[in-house]
């Protein structure tokens, strides 16, 4: 079994993903693993797809601010563990931006729920959590 130096949490504000963020808080613990904390900004729910010709790569200010709140809210919980994290913020497709920021950062696990605030799509696990399993270079916990 490989150590465990580097967590990634995505999260999205739901329930699930708040278990995973407190799961992920005690295994950062128990490891002395870096905690990093990842909210995906998915401008395909949020944005019409004539907005969306037309942002470029402008983020609307109520969208962005939705990011940062859970991400606060998430810094919350973190630091009433007296742990420490890193926030990120992201745009883009949520299973690709959390897969690419996975790899790229060398993640040893990551953590997240098993589902999140989408749709019918997810009514079994989520579409994201099945996609970060099936293509993933690290373990991937789904925490319900």
């Amino acid at each position: 079994m490989r150590e465990i130096k580097s967590i990634l949490v995505p999260i999205d504000g739901s329930v699930h993903s708040e278990r995973a963020l407190e799961q992920a808080i005690y295994i950062a613990g128990l490891s002395q693993a870096e905690l990093v904390v990842l909210y995906v900004i998915d401008l395909n729910t949020a944005v019409s797809a004539v907005e969306r010709m037309s942002l470029d790569t402008y983020v609307p200010d109520d969208i962005d601010k939705e990011g940062k709140r859970v991400l606060e809210q998430a810094k919350k919980k973190v630091s009433a563990a007296k742990r420490e994290a890193s926030y990120v913020l992201k745009i883009g497709d949520p299973s690709k931006m959390i897969l690419k920021y996975s790899k790229d950062k060398k993640s040893d696990l990551i953590v997240m729920g098993s589902r999140g605030l989408g749709t019918i799509k997810q009514i079994i696990m989520g579409s994201v959590s099945q996609y970060l399993v099936s293509r993933a270079d690290c373990p991937v916990l789904i925490v319900r």
